[in-house]
C-alpha cells in the first residue's frame, strides 16, 4: 500500500471518527472504504454491452466523407490482409 497525506476539515475529522467508532473499525480503514467507494462512482466498472455501445458512439463521431467500404464485415480478409 501507498501512503498518502492530505489536508481535511475538523468537521470531515470528527465525521471519520464517529463513522469510525461507529462501524467499530480503524480510521485509514474507514477512508480506505470511502476512497475506493468514490472512485467507482468516478470511474465505474463498464460491462461488455456498455463498452461496445460506447464504442460504437465513438465511432459515430468520427469525421466521415461516405467513401468507407460497406462490406466490410463481409469481406474481412480483404481489409485486413490485402486479399482479394
Amino acid at each position: 500500500m501507498q501512503r498518502i497525506s492530505v489536508h481535511i476539515s475538523n468537521e470531515t475529522k470528527q465525521k471519520i471518527d464517529l463513522a469510525a467508532k461507529a462501524k467499530n473499525k480503524i480510521e485509514a480503514e474507514l477512508i480506505r472504504e470511502a476512497i475506493d467507494a468514490g472512485l467507482k462512482v468516478i470511474y465505474p466498472k463498464l460491462n461488455s454491452a456498455k463498452a461496445l455501445l460506447e464504442l460504437a458512439r465513438m465511432a459515430k463521431k468520427l469525421p466521415s466523407d461516405d467513401k468507407e467500404p460497406t462490406d466490410v464485415s463481409e469481406d474481412t480478409a480483404k481489409y485486413a490482409f490485402g486479399n482479394k
